[in-house]
């Protein structure tokens, strides 16, 4: 008999829990069910537990604090963390803590079932997966990458959501392969561990995965790492990434295996010349917008033919906006900062480079003269900002609001935060969790996901870490403030 202590904030989740793992397996027995991690460890000083369910976000103590304390503590004690984050700064701490397994909701009975057989078979030895170099590590990115947080609602946003990678992977895999996938704290990608027996067969996993989402409404750029042990995959995520900023071109898809890609940028090219740079500033003091797009359009063909990276591109626009700073101080009327930034924002909306150029000369153009047209500028914030609230609970990106008003979206993003304060993306989401405040103030029965899916979040771990960033509680906090 196994004993069972669970841990989670919302009872009717704890008793769903309860009474699926003893109706499954009747070699489990819940022995104690606890509110929160703080309630749970003062069951675990006085008792011994074979096993430990716990919620990864409750209230006074997570349950990654209470893996540590028990992977300090009680190391005999297995722990499989319940969430509904997919996300990975909780996975690799889970992984930090030799956690069990981590299971996301909603939990089923078939989930449940191949837990507990799964724990019969290896408690009290170690897992396989720990000892063999059978994992690949998986950073995918739909569209480009985003360096910080964004102004701008991002079209990679929501493939993810929309991509079926559940049921893609469930199909994919054996029975004895697994994995699990992670939301990246940038909005646009999705990191993957996966283990299978084989180099082979990894090779062919990561294949088949990049020929299934490769041939969608955006590229993809799928970086990997195989043959590394599993309790090693955290370390490898930050390298991925940088070989995603090193490598990921904006207009097409690519498969880069970090095993054979090199650490250095010697290979980085560049396709234009002091000339290139010098017409096109030449362009933007004179206001000669048409020779600006007919010089700026050359230049970047040359480097979509040389198949130029996003930080390439980037690099670029930097020059081009230092060398105008330095030739013509006086004609300058915008921060170096402010402009740098909408070049990141205009890279992070890309979805054609035609459209990324009409936005990239906008931009360039007020360099020389930024006027303002109070009474314009207000029309057509109010007319957004009236958008943004009817379409609050749609997908809402920079590149829809460009077509909906005919302008770049750097332009929008521009005049709308000069008549409002905060940018679209700002502005949408801080009417969506107050949206979500009233549902919550109306119904504490409704599920977070059922919540997130009412005002727009199509994932309920952005939802909470959302929430949480403009409340200062998570969403079952708020929900039971006046219990």
């Amino acid at each position: 008999m196994f004993k069972v202590l669970i841990a989670e904030d919302e009872p009717p989740i704890m008793r769903m829990i309860k009474s699926t793992l003893e109706s499954v397996d009747s070699d489990f027995c819940v022995k104690e069910c606890c509110i929160n991690g703080k309630s749970a460890v003062e069951k675990l000083k006085n008792e011994d537990f074979d096993i430990v369910i716990t919620d990864i976000k409750m209230p006074i103590m997570t349950g990654i604090e209470l893996a540590g304390w028990i992977y300090q503590n009680k190391p005999d004690t297995k722990v499989i963390i319940v969430s509904g984050y997919s996300d990975f700064e909780y996975a690799r701490k889970a992984l930090e803590y030799k956690v069990f397994d981590y299971l996301l909701k909603p939990i089923s009975k078939d989930k449940v079932s191949e837990l507990t057989a799964r724990i019969k078979s290896e408690i009290g030895s170690k897992s396989k997966m720990s000892d063999d170099n059978n994992t690949i590590v998986v950073l995918a990115c739909a569209g480009a990458y985003l360096l910080y947080g964004s102004e701008v609602l991002l079209p990679g946003e929501r493939f993810w959501t929309d991509s079926g990678i559940d049921t893609f992977m469930d199909n994919l895999l054996t029975p004895s392969e697994e994995y699990i996938f992670f939301n990246s704290n940038m909005l646009s990608e999705r990191l993957m561990v996966i283990t299978a027996e084989t180099e082979e067969r990894q090779e062919e996993l990561i294949h088949k995965i990049y020929d299934g989402f490769s041939n969608k409404n955006l590229p993809v750029t799928i970086v990997y790492q195989k043959g590394v042990l599993f309790k090693d995959t955290g370390k490898y995520f930050s390298k991925l990434r940088e070989q995603l900023i090193k490598h990921l071109i904006l207009n097409k898809s690519q498969l880069l295996c970090c095993n054979s890609l090199s650490d250095s940028y010697e290979d980085i090219s560049q396709p234009y010349s002091k000339a290139d740079v010098d017409s096109i500033v030449f362009a933007i003091k004179n206001r000669n917008n048409d020779e600006l797009k007919n010089k700026l359009t050359a230049v970047m063909n040359n480097m979509m033919s040389s198949d130029c990276t996003q930080e390439e591109i980037n690099g670029l626009l930097n020059i081009i906006l230092d060398t105008y700073t330095l030739n013509y101080p006086n004609h300058m009327k915008r921060k170096n900062t402010s402009v740098k930034k909408e070049f990141v924002n205009a890279l992070a909306s890309f979805v054609s480079y035609d459209a990324f150029i009409a936005d990239i000369i906008s931009i360039l153009a007020t360099l020389r003269n930024d006027k303002r047209d109070p009474d314009r500028y207000e029309q057509l914030a109010n007319e957004v900002e009236e958008y943004l609230i009817n379409n609050y609970n749609k997908n809402i990106t920079s590149d829809v609001l460009s077509k909906e008003f005919g302008f770049v979206p750097s332009y929008i993003s521009r005049l709308f935060k000069r008549q409002k304060g905060v940018s679209p993306n700002e502005y949408v989401t801080k009417y969506r969790i107050e949206k979500a405040k009233k549902l919550i103030e109306e119904n504490n029965d409704l599920r977070i996901k059922d919540i997130a899916d009412a005002v727009g979040f199509k994932e309920s771990y952005y939802f909470s870490k959302t929430f949480k960033r403009e409340t200062g509680m998570w969403p079952t906090e708020y929900s039971a403030r006046d219990k």
